[in-house]
């Protein structure tokens, strides 16, 4: 159990040598975020112009909702396979569902199909019999599919299947935890084979056991569940040799790849494990991505702030057989105040970790401890931060237990050898009076993870100037598109955890972005045009949105009457299409201008008026 501490003091000081970028410089409303406790992982009875975003399928539609639910705790921490897109043009989707409050007793899997050409009607009832929560989704078989879910009971996992997805009735079977350790929670399920007929299982025990405070167990059935082996098995290498426990959801697998399996565990103060089989699950070999100050740490001593890991993870093999992860990176510290007490995180730490097992460990000193700004890592190991776009701050950090970039997705295209990132990230600009919006962003790599793009929101049009988009879940199989589900609401934070809000209704809503097929290393030449300068006149804020049609290193530039350049950035635009440019005016004497962009031989220019 972690305790949230942000006081304004501490979070002053932790801001004060950095560059006073617009993002750092904070208002007094982050000392609202007093110290709280949080809970440990719990089974719970205007006229706005975004930017286009290339990437989307559709640019400016309305979200595509294939679900609804009021109860919006969908994981503690990393998030299971939810979604999968078929190679015929099919996609199923799932996630827990549950709209009878207070005790949510009808709670279970929610479940819809894409037939190829439509979804179909938002469901109100389960897959399951009984209750249920936490659904991971895989296809089964030569056309199936196959869902597990946790019961929270004797019974232990229940996995619901049928042979052709999309139709007929579930059928059912269960896998229950070691003899008075029965109710496996929050499972992880894959499956492999040529015909994904081998099911592979981890799952947490929430409970003491060998010598651990919660424990994650692995199972393999060949035959459809009627056997396991081997059969919760606590693997050598995330046993008590190694961690003190498990939490729940601070797990994932990757996409097998051929025989190759693997699977990530990192839970805040303990190390950061991949461990990865190279013959199906028979044996396994243990690698770890972050190590932590002290591994076995179980605040016996004060441990000062450091960098680590929030425990959502996102592990993927690529074409090579190389495991690669993203991890949220937090800032913890511990008072040191004994066995079992809780310890500390900021929530307002900010950075996505990135590793690959052709790159050294991470520790605390290469995440570094500094809060806001990760900037002193090895950029090596940083994918992705909160952008910074110029002119606003953070208005206040919705509680998720989450780094301000989390809850990560990891996809390989073996086809064009892109590797990428899909996470839910606080986003400057979106608000309400309290807290800033998360969005759901993308980067991607085309040198398996050396190099990133610029990321980009895939939610930052007028659709979604209030909305929460949070729990992304990525298809592990690339089509044209990568696929994305995730859940939206009005409403920043956790009804179901963090009782930062009342319970309402929240949207399962379906992504669709087309895969990158130009990378970032390509060369263009210099087009583009100036279509028009919003507000005009303008007293604060310009915003001059521009048509792209090749990527394009570009000036851009402000210039008086008697032409003197008052102003000057440039900005790189790495995709054809629409892009906005902000120009904060407010400085400037009234007047009139002229707002320039230049790139190669291409200039043009537009007039813009200062209140």
């Amino acid at each position: 159990m972690r305790t949230f501490l942000l006081s304004f003091l501490a979070f002053s000081l932790a801001i004060g040598v950095m560059a006073q970028t617009p993002l750092q410089k904070q208002s007094v409303t982050l000392s609202k975020l007093a110290a709280v406790k949080t809970n440990a992982a719990a089974e719970y009875q205007q006229d706005f112009q975004g930017e286009a975003n290339p990437y989307v399928t559709n640019p400016k539609i309305q979200d595509i909702i294939i679900g609804a639910t009021r109860y919006d705790l969908q994981s503690n921490a990393t998030l299971q396979s939810r979604i999968y897109a078929y190679d015929d043009g099919t996609v199923g989707g799932t996630w827990t569902m549950g709209n009878v409050e207070p005790s949510f007793t009808e709670r279970g899997t929610g479940y819809n199909y894409f037939n190829g050409t439509s979804w179909g009607a938002i469901p109100t009832t389960r897959i399951e019999p009984v209750r249920t929560g936490w659904p991971a989704y895989q296809p089964y078989g030569d056309n199936g599919e196959i869902v597990c879910a946790h019961t929270g009971g004797a019974n232990g996992l229940m996995f619901s299947w049928r042979e052709n997805k999309g139709v007929g009735e579930w059928n059912n079977f269960y896998l229950a935890g070691p003899v008075g350790n029965e109710a496996l929670l929050w499972p992880r399920m894959t499956t492999s084979g040529d015909n994904n007929e081998i099911i592979h299982v981890i799952a947490a025990l929430d409970a003491d056991y060998e010598g651990m405070t919660g424990a994650l167990l692995y199972s393999r059935s060949f035959d459809g569940g009627q056997t396991w082996d081997p059969q919760n098995v606590l693997l050598d290498g995330i046993n008590s040799n190694y961690l003190i426990g498990v939490g729940g959801d601070v797990y994932a697998w990757a996409k097998p790849v051929g025989e190759t399996l693997a699977f990530v565990v990192g839970d805040f103060l303990s190390d950061g494990v991949v461990m990865k089989s190279t013959d199906g699950g028979d044996n396994w070999e243990r690698m770890l991505y972050y190590e932590a100050p002290i591994p076995l740490f179980n605040n016996e001593v004060p441990l000062p702030d450091h960098g680590g890991l929030d425990g959502y993870n996102a592990v993927v093999i690529d074409d090579l057989g190389r495991v690669h992860v993203a991890a949220g990176r937090m800032i913890h510290f511990a008072d040191g105040s004994g066995a079992g007490n809780p310890t500390n995180y900021y929530s307002a730490s900010n950075g996505l970790l990135y590793w690959n097992e052709t790159m050294p460990t991470m520790d605390s000193a290469a995440v570094t401890a500094n809060i806001l700004d990760p900037s002193g890592m090895n950029p090596m190991y940083l994918l992705a931060e909160v952008v910074d776009n110029g002119i606003d701050t953070i208005i206040g950090v919705a509680t998720y237990q989450a780094s301000m970039t989390s809850m990560p997705q990891l996809v390989f295209d073996p086809e064009t050898k892109f590797l990428y990132a899909v996470y839910s990230s606080l986003t400057l600009g979106f608000a309400t009076e309290e807290f800033n919006y998360r969005h759901v962003w993308m980067c991607y790599s085309e040198d398996y993870g050396q190099t990133w793009s610029d990321p980009q929101d895939l939610t930052g049009d007028i659709f979604h100037i209030f909305s929460e988009c949070v729990f992304p879940s990525t298809s592990s199989n690339v089509t044209n598109k990568i696929h994305i589900l995730f859940q939206s609401d009005m409403l920043p934070g956790i009804n179901q955890r963090y009782e930062g809000h009342a319970a309402s209704d929240n949207n399962m809503v379906y992504l669709p972005v087309e895969r990158v097929t130009v990378g970032i290393n390509e060369v263009f030449p210099s087009i583009l045009a100036l279509e028009q300068i919003s507000p005009n006149p303008a007293k604060n804020v310009a915003r001059a949105y521009l048509q792209v049609d090749k990527a394009v290193q570009a000036e851009i530039s402000l210039v008086n009457l008697v032409g003197q350049e008052v102003y000057n950035e440039s900005r790189w635009f790495g995709y054809a299409g629409p892009h906005e440019v902000k120009i904060d005016v407010s400085r400037f004497e009234t007047g009139v201008y002229f707002v320039k962009v230049k790139a190669g031989s291409s200039v043009v220019a537009k007039k813009l008026f200062i209140e």
